[in-house]
């Protein structure tokens, strides 16, 4: 049940700062493709995050080489989900959800280097200050709350299906 929380949990806060950084843009951008408080691709970049610190903790490295490996790679993965979660929207649902044109250092709509990189710092700063609080509050969710939430959830994947 941790992991499905840890899902949950990320998922809603990815809403939320989606949600945050709509308003204090004052846009119209919308990133998430079902109707209830969850943006799941944060989920997904969660569990790269914590593959990708579980891998660097077997090297076994100073802090500070650690965190500068560890922003390299999330950068990198984090372009890839939001390169792949961009281009499986736009496929499956046939929406463009952000787009990156305007920017300078743009790779195609879907990814920026100057995105890349805050996007990097931001999973840093959450992987190192922010996952060992979520983790232990995930582990202290009731199975009843997690079994609620799978309902919601797949509920809203159906619904967005049949639409």
């Amino acid at each position: 049940m941790f992991y499905i929380n840890i899902f949950f949990i990320y998922s809603f806060l990815g809403f939320l700062f989606e949600n945050i950084v709509k308003f204090i843009a004052n846009t119209n951008f919308n990133s998430g493709i079902l109707y209830g408080p969850w943006t799941f691709i944060y989920a997904l970049a969660i569990f790269a995050i914590m593959f990708i610190d579980k891998g660097l903790k077997k090297l076994k490295l100073d802090k500070w080489q650690e965190i500068v490996l560890f922003y390299g790679c999330a950068i990198v993965i984090m372009g890839l989900i939001e390169f792949s979660g961009g281009m499986i929207i736009e496929k499956v649902m046939h929406r463009v959800y952000w787009d990156y044109t305007n920017l300078k250092f743009n790779l195609g709509h879907y990814v920026a280097l100057e995105i890349l990189v805050c996007w990097g710092f931001f999973a840093t700063v959450v992987n190192y200050l922010l996952v060992p609080i979520i983790n232990k509050f995930a582990k202290k969710i009731p199975k009843v709350v997690t079994v609620i939430l799978i309902i919601l959830f797949t509920l809203d994947v159906m619904a967005t299906i049949a639409n």
